[in-house]
């Protein structure tokens, strides 16, 4: 492209799509952070599951570790990690979304452009 200025109209929708794409990696982070803290929570269910009733287990509240029957660990374990699901479900629908609205986006000014060389 030469030195001439894009007309406003393109600006703004290459803004959008800066404005898409950055909102895309922060969904992405988001997704891998969700996938990263499940991974951990089934390995710590794994664990548990694979432990006695009666085996002692410490949390981690704040900087101290407090003993907690097992049954409430699972318990808490298992609900953060339903919760986690649903968020990552969320996520990954948000993330198509907006990676369907960049390729329409960049479709767009494909064309803008192509015109505007013609």
């Amino acid at each position: 492209m030469s030195s001439e200025q894009l007309p406003p109209s393109i600006q703004q929708q290459v803004a959008r799509l800066q404005q898409l794409q950055q909102t895309l990696n922060v969904m992405i982070a988001e997704r891998q952070r969700l996938q990263a803290e499940l991974e951990e929570i089934n390995q710590a269910l794994e664990e548990l599951g694979k432990s006695s009733d009666d085996v002692v287990v410490y949390k981690a509240v704040g900087p101290i570790l407090v003993q907690v029957p097992k049954e409430r660990i699972v318990s808490e374990l298992s609900e953060k990690r339903d919760l986690n699901d649903m968020r990552l479900k969320v996520i990954e629908k948000q993330e198509a979304r907006t990676r369907s609205q960049i390729e329409e986006l960049q479709k767009e000014l494909q064309n803008l452009l192509s015109q505007r060389r013609a």
